[in-house]
């Protein structure tokens, strides 16, 4: 797992060697048992994170305390300013990010429909309009995905794309099929929804790419395993 801290914040961003992570996809007792059986989670007695259904939308969920129905709830990205709380997103190619000012942490599943929906513009405004936290106090990470490299697309999702923003053109590249620079058009959206560009570090990794650090959907043609990504604002370092 690769961590980041910034003051109280703790960030992690885990790979294939922490195993599968899918706790969406378990049982109470074996998600409990898989998030407890971190390094991480021991080390800072972490309590069990807070996360949601996650659809390929755009939605932004608000987490104001943490209970069985909050991870029963369909969105693709969670926003929480509980102390001591874990907020998190599955991937398997598509893109983490997490972001957060002083007292607010979020979590974001951006995978290219939620991409084309412009979900990290619609957490940068959750942070203000949920939590009255400004765009240009917002830090962010950027974790692994599919990188341009590997992820080939259909002239049918280029065109939803550019009509969604012709700006969005410069993201992809034609080689046989088009290639989108996920990461590159998630930065560009922060940057455009306010967040300073030197407040955006991008933990550069291709899932694809790398199979002996991540499960990828797309290479192993199936769901094998999911990658966990989460945040929290610790009361104590």
């Amino acid at each position: 797992m690769k961590l980041f801290e910034d003051g109280k914040i703790l960030m992690g961003f885990s790979d294939s060697g922490d195993g599968d992570l899918s706790l969406y996809n378990m049982s109470v007792e074996q998600a409990e048992n898989a998030w407890n059986s971190l390094d991480v989670v021991n080390k800072h007695g972490l309590k069990s994170p807070a996360w949601a259904i996650q659809v390929h939308g755009n939605k932004v969920l608000p987490v104001r305390e943490f209970s069985e129905k909050v991870i029963s709830e369909q969105a693709d990205a969670v926003i929480t300013d509980l102390v001591d709380q874990p907020a998190g997103v599955f991937s398997a190619d598509c893109l983490p990010i997490l972001i957060y000012s002083a007292r607010v942490c979020a979590a974001v599943h951006a995978g290219w429909r939620s991409t084309r929906q412009n979900i990290a513009a619609s957490a940068v405004q959750a942070f203000s309009n949920v939590y009255g936290e400004s765009a240009d106090r917002l830090k962010a990470y950027i974790g692994p995905c599919i990188g341009q490299c590997c992820l080939e697309m259909g002239d049918e999702v280029y065109d939803e794309f550019v009509g969604e923003d012709s700006e969005y053109a410069r993201f992809f590249l034609r080689r046989g099929k088009w290639h989108l620079d996920l990461r590159a058009l998630n930065r560009f959206q922060l940057v455009r929804a306010g967040v300073r560009s030197e407040n955006i570090t991008d933990f550069d990794r291709c899932t694809f790419c790398h199979a002996d650090e991540y499960y990828s959907f797309r290479r192993q043609r199936q769901r094998n395993g999911s990658m966990f990504s989460f945040i929290v604002n610790r009361s104590r370092n």
